[in-house]
């Protein structure tokens, strides 16, 4: 018998691969058996029939869970009687209901629905984080107006406003400490 024949014979009978059927038949000399034994002390025989490859939806108790699954995926999506798409379309609509406004001295400067704030932010975040951090120290004040209660997002900018007041005042007075010790010496 070739080395192909017994390759051949070894692949059917453990169900392998040509390669790992002449890997085995090389390392045990081309003796059949014992190449046999060793691809199973490795585990690489396979049973035949024991493979289940289907497309088929519910062919097997697997799919069949998969498929409970998906449907109780697909409930969960529906919370309190609102798909993920209504829900979305109801943010959408209360961003152009409701506004920021940035005042200074009293005077409103801008504003600006909060779908536009939220663009900026999204497309220009750098710039719009400079910015914010400069209007804060010179005085402007951000508010959110509209048909939602905003009263938390109102309280997030006091705090902010407080926040940036505070370091501005000890920025201040530490530059006027410095400038004193320096024109007494």
């Amino acid at each position: 018998m070739d080395m192909f024949e017994k390759v051949d014979k070894l692949r059917e009978r453990a169900n392998v691969t040509y390669e790992e059927a002449k890997d085995a038949l090389d390392r045990s000399n081309g003796d059949i058996l014992d190449a046999m034994i060793l691809l199973e002390r490795e585990g690489k025989t396979r049973k035949e029939g024991n493979e289940n490859y289907s497309t088929a939806f519910g062919s097997d108790r697997q799919n069949q869970a998969a498929h409970e699954a998906w449907e109780n995926g697909k409930e969960r999506v529906r919370e309190g009687g609102r798909t993920f798409g209504e829900k979305i379309k109801e943010l959408y609509n209360k961003s152009l209901v409701n506004y920021l406004v940035i005042e200074r001295k009293g005077e409103r400067i801008v504003k600006l629905p909060i779908f536009a704030m939220i663009l900026i932010l999204l497309f220009a975040w750098y710039a719009a984080i400079i910015a914010v951090v400069v209007s804060l120290f010179l005085d402007c004040r951000y508010t959110f107006i509209g048909e939602d209660d905003l009263k938390a997002a109102n309280d997030v900018c006091d705090k902010a406003e407080d926040l940036a007041s505070q370091v501005k005042d000890r920025f201040v007075e530490e530059f006027n400490k410095g400038k004193d010790e320096a024109s007494q010496q």
